[in-house]
Parts: structure tokens; C-alpha cells; sequence
């Protein structure tokens, strides 16, 4: 198919602005469509969720009526199956309408969590009211246990399903091959979109750079570092193309000068190839991620932080206090026992202070437990290896099971940190920082965040920036639970 201009797609919904990197080919339909699978998997995904509501709403409405104080009526079979399917009715109705099967995954699945936590909070109280206003007794406890189940269940269970249909399902849709122009952060996360977007119809083979890129692969944003694709280091051509079996070409590279894509043009046209041009639209000015909204099918990229409501200031703050007491209190004899390795095994003091960088470049004393010899240099670069000759043996298992950030809960209940945001640098670190990653610090630094989670973790965090910034413009209260959930859940199983 030859182009004569360069179309620039955009997909007109309510999630463009968050997905803005990947939206600009959300609306494009593949060249061929097995129309069965299209249809089947909305369907599949429907159904899934309805079976776990619904269990999970059984099993939980069951559990917590067994731990019912008051016995003054009694919950029936007949009873717990009719609330359970109308509470699951609620439910799908709610993710029909808050767009919860959208043909793109988002970065990580948090905004598939973090919907689950809306509509389960929208059904819930849409259930009260009925409750009231038709004068039908439910058990308190079997509601709360229901409800909580069921969320867990969906929120858990939803990312299964979505990785399941995408493993089994993508290779029943033909899929357009497609070659990524540029190897930066945009590329990437065009290609992680079209990776974990099986409806999109994209099939990335590889990227060319126009830049001296050294890396040989590029890794998509996940929790492993599982999906890759080469990096051809020779120029793009109408040869590396048919050679390729190429049928698309996306441009993530910003930095393209007229001149270079008019030759990329004739290139894609020489060789049938369809041209489409991706627009990252995250940052336009200093320090500032980009805020794209829409105005009556316009799109508005304004250069100034969303900044949050005092609700979601307010709430998080109580989360943190109220989070971080919960979790002290809890896990006090797992201080203690940790306490007594860390002396037994080296002298010196058991906590690990360290000056770091806060919201808005604000210095903080950092706690942690002490996993490195005495002698170790106070600010040097972190180990990026367990085998390093600065970790003590009970600082191995500490930083591997990551229970040396434990005494960061004392910074979460003194306000210097938060439990969701990104991770607090050095001040030599941050002295460094240039507009791209100075905009971490423009929100409170937390324990836990996207980076934490990602498989990037492993390299330094301003390296892979592209979490936090992520997180920046979407947050809310319901986001930071959905990571939170996340990492209870990848925690449990040692990420």
C-alpha cells in the first residue's frame, strides 16, 4: 500500500492523554481481520470477569456471614446468590461504562487495577442504596466480605486473563509487521503497547536508530525482562525492508528533521510500506510533564503539572499515617529478630542513615536497616549485584526479600516520604538531573512505585524515568492502592 502523505493517528477516547504514546495508532484497524477472534475476545473477557465476581463474591459473602456477632437472621442460599448476581450485574455494568475493555493494556496493568477499585467502589454503594430503599436486610459482614473478596479476585484475576488471551489469542490475528524508527523511551513504549495489544494488530520485528544506539536489543516495560527485539544497525532501505517482510513503519523519534523523513517517506513508498508517524507528547518545557486534554476533538498539550486535588492530598496523607502505624505495629517482631542478625553478625549501628532528595529538592534523613559493612562508603552508587563485597550476608538476604526498607515506614509517618511515589536519590544524583528526570521531584517521594515493580529496577532509576513519569500524571487515590496491590501480589512472588 503506497503512501502519499504521512497519516497521524490519534485515538479520540477518554484514555488518550495517559496513553498518549501508543493512542496515535489505537484507532487503526489491521489490514486483514479474522473477525471471530475480534468478536471472542471482549466476549472471553466478559465472561471471565463475571465468574470471578460472582465467586468471589459467594465465597466471600459466605466467609464473612460465618463471622457474623449478631445472629438475629440468618443469610439463605437462595438469598446469597441473588445478591451475589446482582452485585456482578453492577459490576459489568460499571466496567462497560468506565471503558474497562480498551483494545490497548496500559503500562504495567495499574489502570486496569485501578478501575477495578472505582467500579467496585461504585457497586458497592449503588448496593447499600438499593439495599436501603427496598428495605432488604443483608448481613453487614457478609457485604464487607463479599465485596472485598470479589475486588480482590477481579483486580487480580483480570491481569491473568488479559495475559492469557493475549498469549494464546495473538496468534490467531494476523498481525501487520512492523518495523519502530528510533530506540528511545517513546520507542519503547510504542512497542510495549503494541506488544501487550494483541488488538492493535502489530507485530514489532525490530527498530532501526538514527542515533549511535549501543544496545543490541530493546526490552518492553514489564515486570521481566522476557520481550525483546534486535536493534538493526544498518540504515533503513527499500532492501532491509523487503528483506524484513516489512509492512509498517512507526516513527517514535522526535528528533526526525523534515529532511530525514521525507527520505524514510520514499523509502516506505518504494518498498509498499505504510507510514505513521508517533507522537509522544510528555514533555514540551522545563521540568514540567506535558498535560494533554481534550476540547471538543482537540487536543491540548498544556506544559504545567495536573496538579492534585486536596482530596487526593488529603487521603493520601491519611493513608500514609494510618498505612504506615498499621505496618509498624504488625511487623515489630520482625524488627526485633532482624535487629539482633544484624548486630550478631557485624558490630555497628542497626539502622542505615543516609541524607536524601524530597519533594521539590527538599533534604530528608532516610532509615533503613543496615545491610552493608561498617566500612562501606556512606554515598557512593548503590550495588546493582548481590555479590558485592560491601553486603554483609544477613544484608543479602535483607535487600533480596527487601525487608531493609522496612524503617522507611518511620519516614512515611513523619511526612518525609509517602508509600507510593518514586524512590528518594542522593543529593550528588539529583545535582545531575536535567528537565526529563528533574520532574520525579516535583511529587513526594515514596517506598513503592512502578519503577519498584518493573524489571528495570535493576538498573538505575533515572535511566527509566518513564514509571515515574507515568505515575506523575495519572495518579489518584484508587492508582496508589492499585500499586500497592501489585506489590503485595509480585512481592509474594519474590519480584
Amino acid at each position: 500500500m503506497n503512501t502519499n502523505a504521512i497519516p497521524f493517528r490519534h485515538d479520540g477516547t477518554k484514555d488518550a492523554p495517559s496513553d498518549s504514546v501508543i493512542s496515535a495508532v489505537a484507532s487503526t484497524p489491521a489490514t486483514k481481520v479474522w473477525w471471530p477472534s475480534l468478536v471472542s475476545v471482549p466476549l472471553l473477557r466478559v465472561t471471565a470477569d463475571f465468574l470471578l465476581v460472582i465467586v468471589g463474591t459467594i465465597v466471600g459473602g459466605w466467609i464473612g456471614h460465618s463471622f457474623q456477632l449478631s445472629h438475629s437472621f440468618a443469610l439463605s442460599t437462595q438469598q446469597l446468590l441473588f445478591g451475589s448476581f446482582i452485585y456482578t450485574i453492577l459490576v459489568l455494568c460499571f466496567l462497560q461504562s468506565d471503558n474497562a475493555y480498551p483494545r490497548v493494556s496500559s503500562l504495567l496493568h495499574i489502570k486496569e487495577t485501578e478501575t477495578v477499585l472505582r467500579v467496585s467502589m461504585k457497586a458497592i454503594m449503588v448496593s447499600l442504596v438499593l439495599c436501603i430503599v427496598a428495605r432488604y436486610p443483608v448481613p453487614r459482614m457478609a457485604m464487607l466480605g463479599g465485596w472485598i473478596l470479589a475486588t480482590i479476585l477481579l483486580a487480580i484475576g483480570r491481569v491473568w486473563v488479559q495475559e492469557t488471551l493475549r498469549k494464546h489469542l495473538s496468534p490467531t490475528i494476523p498481525r501487520r509487521r512492523s518495523l519502530i524508527y528510533g530506540a528511545k523511551r517513546t520507542a519503547r513504549r510504542f512497542f510495549t503497547g503494541a506488544l501487550h495489544s494483541p488488538m492493535l494488530g502489530i507485530e514489532p520485528v525490530g527498530f532501526v536508530s538514527s542515533s549511535n544506539e549501543t544496545a543490541n536489543a530493546i526490552y518492553s516495560y514489564d515486570y521481566f525482562q522476557r520481550d525483546a527485539r534486535p536493534v538493526f544497525r544498518e540504515p533503513l532501505s527499500k532492501e532491509m525492508l523487503k528483506r524484513l517482510d516489512v509492512q509498517e513503519i512507526f516513527v517514535c523519534d522526535s528528533s526526525v528533521s523534515d529532511h530525514e523523513l521525507k527520505q524514510i517517506r520514499e523509502i516506505a513508498q518504494a518498498a509498499n510500506c505504510t507510514l505513521s508517524l508517533v507522537d509522544d507528547q510528555e514533555i514540551l518545557a522545563n521540568r514540567c510533564p506535558t498535560r494533554v486534554w481534550e476540547m471538543d476533538g482537540l487536543f491540548v498539550a498544556t506544559t504545567d503539572q495536573n496538579e492534585p486535588t486536596r482530596f487526593y492530598v488529603a487521603m493520601k496523607r491519611l493513608l500514609d499515617i494510618a498505612c504506615s502505624a498499621l505496618l509498624i505495629a504488625m511487623s515489630a517482631p520482625v524488627w526485633a529478630v532482624l535487629a539482633i542478625a544484624i548486630r550478631c553478625e557485624s558490630k555497628g549501628p542497626i539502622f542505615f542513615r543516609q541524607t536524601r532528595v524530597g519533594q521539590n529538592g527538599k533534604l530528608f534523613e532516610i532509615y533503613k536497616f543496615r545491610s552493608m559493612k561498617v566500612d562501606a562508603p556512606k554515598y557512593a552508587r548503590s550495588p546493582n549485584e548481590h555479590s558485592d563485597s560491601r553486603i554483609t550476608r544477613v544484608g543479602r538476604l535483607l535487600r533480596k526479600t527487601s525487608l531493609d526498607e522496612i524503617p522507611q515506614l518511620i519516614n512515611v509517618l513523619k511526612g518525609d516520604m509517602t508509600l507510593v511515589g518514586p524512590r528518594p536519590e542522593m543529593p550528588f544524583i539529583t545535582e545531575e538531573y536535567g528537565p526529563w528526570e528533574a520532574a520525579r521531584l516535583t511529587v513526594p517521594q515514596g517506598i513503592t512505585g512502578l519503577w519498584q515493580l518493573s524489571a528495570d529496577r535493576q538498573f538505575a532509576i533515572h535511566h527509566s524515568i518513564e514509571y515515574d513519569l507515568y505515575y506523575i500524571q495519572n495518579r489518584t487515590v484508587l492508582m496508589d492502592f492499585a500499586i500497592l496491590l501489585h506489590t503485595l501480589v509480585y512481592a509474594a512472588k519474590g519480584i
